[in-house]
């Protein structure tokens, strides 16, 4: 298995382990710490090791500020007399408590004691009002103590049960992304040697690691656009010599020049006459087409002249999944 399917099978041992009561909250914590690390979630990984090693002190005996934090959004944090306190019990302290003040109940009481004597009376009262008193604190604390790791437990299965659901979800995507992608792969080869190298070029940059190429990514996803219209252009209209061309709406669009985006409009529109049912793959298109070209103006204004990883390589998905809804519009066409 690989880590995301590690993680997602220890996400289950959790969720199940705490409905079923077959796992203790502390061996909870650590599978939880287990899923933070086999997906690389750095901050429930800071989060998961205070719950395990406690939260750390600075020298004046106070918990540092940026511990505090955490533990308050974890449902540590409480009021008492109106001030906001976190506890620091851990999960396994907890437990520990737990089970000794249980125990320390069972071992009071007045069987076995023998009084005598004219205050025999007050001295059995007295014995067993102490035990009382004793009893209802030890109560109280237990009480305490497993409200506080009741609420551990939440956080912990409220943390593996969410990732189950992202990794679930992740894993659905994928493979409904790799279908698609086994599909669109077959018509790339359609497409000119000059406009697939534009593909290989983008991948090359994006994974470079240099900031300057993520830019130039960007302008590749562009020009692979331009490319792709020209050829298609091209193909299904090979007679066209006008500079206008009017559309379905009777609006008469540029499809000169650079123009690139018209050209596309005008080869999706007839191709949707010819499959009326991939209408709304061509909207879809469309829009992606003018988010990619704002994205670029921004970019040559200055705006935008940083492009991020993380934008580069959400310009290539969509660069990807539009180019494929455009190509696979010619499928029965």
């Amino acid at each position: 298995m690989n880590k995301r399917e590690q993680a997602l099978a220890t996400c289950e041992n959790v969720l199940s382990g705490i409905e079923c009561d077959t796992i203790t909250v502390s061996s909870a914590l650590l599978q939880c710490l287990r899923i933070a690390r086999l997906i690389g979630d750095i901050d429930a990984v800071e989060w998961l090791q205070y719950e395990y090693g406690g939260y750390p002190l600075t020298k004046s005996g106070h918990i540092e500020n940026h511990a505090w934090s955490v533990g308050k959004r974890h449902g540590r944090g409480y009021i008492d007399n109106k001030e906001e306190y976190i506890f620091t019990e851990l999960a396994s302290e907890l437990e520990s408590k737990i089970q000794g003040e249980k125990s320390a109940i069972c071992s009071f009481t007045t069987q076995g004691t023998s009084v005598s004597g004219d205050y025999a009376v007050i001295a059995t009262n007295n014995l067993t009002s102490t035990i009382t008193k004793s009893i209802s604190t030890l109560l109280e604390r237990i009480a305490r103590n497993e409200k506080r790791l009741a609420i551990l437990k939440s956080a912990y299965y409220d943390y593996a049960l969410k990732k189950s659901i992202e990794l679930a979800f992740s894993n659905v995507a994928k493979d409904i992304f790799d279908d698609y992608r086994s599909r669109v792969d077959e018509h790339f080869s359609g497409l000119s040697t000059q406009t697939l190298m534009k593909l290989q070029a983008i991948e090359d940059k994006v994974n470079s690691g240099n900031p300057e190429m993520y830019s130039q990514a960007l302008t590749s996803c562009r020009r692979l656009f331009e490319n792709t219209a020209v050829e298609l252009f091209a193909k299904y209209f090979p007679d066209y010599s006008e500079k206008l061309y009017k559309t379905k709406s009777g609006k008469e669009i540029d499809i000169s020049g650079d123009h690139y985006i018209n050209k596309l409009s005008a080869v999706i529109e007839k191709l949707q006459d010819k499959n009326p049912a991939k209408s709304l793959v061509g909207s879809s298109i469309l829009y992606t087409l003018d988010w990619i070209e704002n994205l670029n103006s921004l970019q040559c204004k200055g705006v935008h002249s940083e492009i991020t990883k993380q934008e580069a390589e959400a310009c290539i998905i969509h660069t990807y999944i539009c180019l494929g809804d455009i190509l696979q519009l010619q499928e029965n066409s």
